[in-house]
């Protein structure tokens, strides 16, 4: 049996379970890891406090010491400074030194090493806190000076060299945490250990370097040292002018707390995952009983219905007084309801079948179920009210088909008439379209005798065209004579002069140039007959240009008379193809009406065809009628 929505429920319920369980835990490892990180960085920063501490501390043993030892000079008897320097000293790290005013060192112990001491910080009033010489490296120091009678008469100094660490050692295991004395930003004096050594002349991380070195600040958090991550408290460290020269360190290995917050981790999930897998197992239990077998009941009384069984409607389940309880039960009330509601249709259906359309519902219907009943009362009044103008149409169809029948033998003789008279007006208009097409023909043929007539004038036009052309260019020629003519009349008048000139040089030149004379004579004569010839030449030529003239203008108006010719040609023939494309459209006309009514007679023929058959169907119709005026009386309304 399919039970999405007991699965969907069981699936939100488990999800929010599971979310609830993972918010909680997440935020209470969130939280936990927080506050352990806190605890963890307190502790790093207790671990400077306590560093620093012991540092003051020092610097008070020093003094203490060195207020011992003042006493002791002061008075003077049975005094062992090595006996005193040995009660007092408590690391071999430990040194002191005595000093006279100019600074000379009248007693120290074995390892003072001291290179950039100055008696003149001591002088005036001493001094105690961290010094860096160069010889000794990072110290913390103590100094006093011998007054007496208001002189310097010297003094003590008294310290310890950083570079040891057993004591970092022995306040490591005081504070759990990893101690580191940094002379800049190198490891001095460590107690972290890499592979058996200590991890001395390393360096802080660049990062931090650049916040306690660089910057003087203090810097808390997480840091990786060695590969291994800490939680870490740096504090600059400054010596006794100001100045900073490194810093003081503490730091916690992360190892123990992420162990700590790993089995936090791996607890929580084990509490989680049994709370989760208890509340799902109660919560299915519920479910199931409570959701998942209803829920599966009224799926099946669902299906029954979609399936149309409605007469299955036994619950197999106790149902509860819930909600769900009561929807199976509704539902089931809704089968029975539905199943009584069919079978009242099906009744009245099954009368209304049988003719009997005065059947009415025997069921109360309600809500909308009472438009079923609305429904059967209109379909019995719109079907009684139906079947009676059926009965009464039935009348009226049988009484006009017998009209109809008898108007359509009527109308059958009448179309077997016009199918003659159609028959007949064919037979006209078939002569009149023979005719109609030999005038086309004979109007066809006068167009093309007309158009040749036409080619033929205008191909005389061309010719009298080319005549008027090759007159142009006889005039022309004159034209180009003329001037040769004349060109020829200068040169005889310039001979002339020429000759003129001759002869009066001959007449210059006496007896010698007689015979010049004749010849110059001579030449005039030529000259005068050339001249004489020419003139004759242009006059005959002037003569025929003349002609030529009068003949080209006879040309050109003949050629005028030529293009009206032309024109009238063919407007000649434009009539006769006006005439031609009338007559082919008016046989084609012809040839329209000729089908149209061959179309008609056609149409008139099956039309009486179609009369003929009209009135046979309305005789079968009549037939009709009656049968269904005899099946209506047979129905109740």
């Amino acid at each position: 049996m399919n039970t999405r929505i007991g699965r969907k429920l069981l699936l939100a319920i488990i999800i929010c379970i599971a979310l609830t369980i993972g918010i909680v835990n997440t935020f209470t490892i969130f939280r936990s890891s927080t506050h352990t990180n806190e605890i963890m960085l307190s502790h790093a920063r207790t671990g400077i406090q306590v560093l620093m501490s012991e540092m003051t501390d020092q610097q008070e043993r020093f003094e203490d010491t060195i207020g011992v030892i003042e006493i002791a000079l002061k008075q003077n008897e049975g005094l062992d400074l090595e006996g005193i320097w040995k009660d007092r000293k408590e690391t071999e790290s430990d040194f002191i030194a005595l000093f006279g005013p100019d600074g000379t060192v009248f007693w120290k112990s074995d390892n003072y090493a001291l290179a950039d001491f100055d008696p003149k910080n001591v002088s005036n009033g001493g001094y105690k806190g961290i010094v860096v010489d160069s010889a000794a490296g990072l110290t913390v120091q103590a100094a006093v000076p011998f007054i007496r009678d208001g002189k310097f008469n010297g003094g003590v100094v008294c310290g310890m060299l950083l570079s040891e660490n057993s004591w970092l050692d022995t306040l490591k295991e005081e504070t759990e945490s990893e101690l580191t004395i940094f002379n800049g930003s190198t490891r001095y004096a460590t107690t972290i250990v890499d592979n058996g050594k200590r991890a001395v002349g390393t360096t802080m991380a660049d990062s931090v370097t650049d916040i306690v070195i660089g910057q003087g600040k203090q810097y808390s958090g997480m840091a990786s040292i060695l590969g291994q991550t800490h939680y870490v408290c740096y504090e600059p460290m400054l010596d006794i002018n100001g100045k900073l020269v490194g810093a003081y360190f503490a730091g916690i290995s992360s190892a123990e707390s992420d162990s700590l917050k790993n089995s936090m981790i791996f607890t929580s999930i084990i509490v989680a995952v049994v709370v989760a897998v208890i509340s799902m197992l109660v919560i299915g239990y519920v479910a199931i009983k409570i959701v998942i077998k209803p829920i599966r009941e009224a799926e099946k009384l669902s299906n029954d219905m979609s399936q149309g069984l409605l007469s299955n409607s036994d619950v197999n389940i106790k149902l509860g007084n819930d909600e769900l309880g009561d929807f199976v039960r509704r539902l089931q009330e809704t089968e029975k309801t539905l199943s009584s509601y069919i079978n009242d249709i099906k009744s009245v259906l099954s009368q209304m079948a049988m003719g009997d359309f005065t059947a009415k519902p025997g069921v109360e219907y309600v809500g909308d179920f009472t438009e079923i009943r609305v429904s059967f009362e209109q379909v019995s009044e719109v079907l009684s009210e139906i079947i009676g103008e059926i009965s009464e149409t039935s009348r009226d169809v049988m009484n006009g088909s017998m009209q109809i029948s008898e108007g359509s033998q009527v109308l059958a003789e009448g179309t077997t008439k016009q199918a003659a008279s159609i028959e007949e007006l064919s037979a006209s208009i078939n002569d009149i379209t023979t005719k109609v097409e030999q005038t086309a023909q004979n109007a066809a043929e006068a167009g093309k005798i007309s158009s040749e007539s036409a080619d033929k004038i205008e191909f005389q036009n061309g010719e009298v065209q080319n005549m008027l052309a090759a007159m142009d260019e006889i005039k022309a020629k004159s034209d180009q004579i003329q001037n040769i003519i004349k060109a020829i009349d200068d040169i005889a008048f310039q001979t002339n002069i020429l000759s003129l000139n001759a002869a009066i040089e001959a007449a210059r030149a006496g007896e010698a140039g007689k015979g010049f004379a004749v010849v110059a004579d001579e030449v005039r004569t030529l000259a005068a007959k050339s001249a004489e010839s020419a003139q004759q030449t242009g006059e005959l030529i002037n003569a025929t240009i003349a002609a030529v003239d009068k003949g080209t203008e006879i040309a050109q108006k003949t050629a005028d008379t030529m293009k009206e010719v032309i024109d009238f040609s063919n407007r000649t023939n434009e009539y006769i193809n006006g005439i031609s494309a009338a007559s082919e459209d008016q046989a084609e006309s012809i040839q329209q009406v000729k089908i149209g009514i061959e179309q008609i007679s056609t149409v008139v023929q099956q039309n009486s065809a179609t009369a003929e058959q009209s009135a046979a169907s309305c005789s079968d119709l009549n037939n009709e009628a009656a049968r269904l005026q005899e099946q209506i009386t047979k129905l109740k309304v």
